[in-house]
């Protein structure tokens, strides 16, 4: 389970160059490799976030049971794979940290279960320039499920990427 590197022909990189070419981002499309979440990892985030310690209100009589079925991944766990999935498509060369700046008009479509594969497509659709912040890069994201017309989610997310260029070396 994880990032399913066998077949990438339809994944889509974003290179960028040096930190100037990331305004020119804008309308560029990308698209992550499939990934899949592991009973154990999905039992750790359920875990840390508590939701394995609340009554569900969806269980039956005898406690059993989330009401949506085995296998259920929680929406916000899908979300928290978002830069983990970027990750893998937007490379540099040079030093920089996309920080989380968050998340607009999020809409979870369809569930998604331990035996679902999924990616993320997306495209660039603003690039601001924060100055010495760095540049506040705004895409349109959409995760796919494998052998489904419906999404699990839809998103916007605003990222703040603070580069090499964007440090004052005196600082340092």
């Amino acid at each position: 389970m994880g990032i399913d590197l066998t077949n990438t022909a339809d994944v889509q990189t974003i290179h960028i160059g040096k930190p100037e070419d990331i305004p020119a981002l804008v309308g560029r499309s990308f698209t992550t490799p499939w990934f899949s979440v592991d009973r154990e990892r999905s039992d750790q985030f359920e875990y840390a976030t508590y939701l394995d310690s609340y009554p569900h209100p969806y269980e039956g009589e005898d406690g059993e049971g989330d009401g949506y079925g085995e296998g259920l991944i929680e929406g916000f766990h899908l979300l928290g794979m978002i830069d983990y999935l970027l990750n893998h498509v937007f490379v540099s060369d040079f030093r920089w940290v996309p920080w989380n700046y968050g998340l607009d008009r999020v809409r979870f479509v369809s569930v998604v279960r331990l035996t679902d594969r999924f990616r993320i497509t997306g495209t660039v659709s603003e690039v601001v320039d924060r100055g010495p912040q760095g540049y506040l890069v705004v895409a349109d994201l959409t995760a796919q499920v494998d052998g489904r017309d419906r999404p699990a989610f839809v998103a916007v997310q605003r990222a703040l990427w603070v580069t090499d260029h964007n440090t004052d070396p005196a600082s340092s």
